[in-house]
């Protein structure tokens, strides 16, 4: 494979079909320096960070609702964050005669339940808002996920773990056409390292509680999401509408 070859395929497909002819031209004509080499990569990742400016933009028209579902997320988000900093630095370990502080606790699991309980409504509100973007796929990953945080709150904590890994993460590409991909990437990721800090844990008998660290980017997570939702539905999707019934062959020949 040729340098101007491989310093082409650095660029996402809808930059190589829109400048990749010119690329080529201009490389073949003046071979790039180390510089240019450099230069050329960090073009590449910027093009794959913000395809936006290669591609057709995608208009986007938020509403009440969508602004609304969007303060949820953020709110959440928090709410996690707050849940996760109080379990990290004030859990004690088990067995242990250190009970720590009980008003510190009981705030710190309201949060989470606030939290869950705020989660599970972003996440049915995208499966029913964003059903076009998302897909049939998606919709029912984001169904999964919200019903893995009522397995949660009822105690089954395992169960809703691992529903809520797996549907966070088949929500993921989906999710990805309605928010930035590397918000709709750090969700997934910071739910597995949730399980993970959850299942060291446990796996210790609660005596390692630095495992608790691992989740401490699961709220974060979740306040990009809500900033990542602001920019509401797609435009396209909002004009076209319902389908009017009336219009349809099998109306007309009634």
């Amino acid at each position: 494979m040729s340098t101007t070859t491989w310093l082409l395929r650095l660029y996402p497909a809808a930059w190589r079909a829109r400048y990749g002819a010119e690329f080529t031209e201009l490389l073949l004509a003046r071979p790039p320096s180390v510089r240019d080499r450099l230069d050329i990569l960090r073009g590449a990742v910027d093009a794959r960070l913000n395809p936006q400016l290669t591609e057709d933009p995608v208009l986007r028209n938020p509403t009440a609702a969508d602004r609304l579902l969007a303060l949820a997320g953020v709110v959440a988000g928090a709410l996690f964050t707050v849940w996760a900093t109080i379990i990290i630095l004030a859990s004690p370990r088990w067995g242990s005669m250190d009970v720590g502080d009980e008003r510190l606790a009981a705030i710190g699991y309201a949060a989470g339940f606030l939290g869950m309980l705020l989660a599970v409504c972003v996440l049915l509100g995208l499966a029913a808002r964003y059903v076009e973007e998302l897909g049939p796929v998606g919709a029912l990953a984001a169904i999964v996920a919200a019903l893995a945080f009522f397995f949660a709150i009822s105690g089954a904590s395992l169960v809703g773990l691992v529903m809520l890994t797996g549907g966070i993460a088949a929500l993921a590409p989906s999710l990805s056409r309605i928010v930035h991909p590397l918000v709709a990437a750090a969700l997934p990721l910071a739910t597995i390292m949730l399980a993970l800090a959850m299942l060291g844990f446990v796996g210790s008998e609660g005596q390692t509680t630095f495992w608790l660290i691992w989740g401490g980017g699961f709220g974060p997570a979740w306040v990009l999401l809500g900033f990542g939702l602001r920019h509401g539905r797609r435009a396209d999707l909002l004009a076209a509408g319902p389908v009017d019934q009336s219009a349809s062959p099998s109306a007309a020949g009634a």
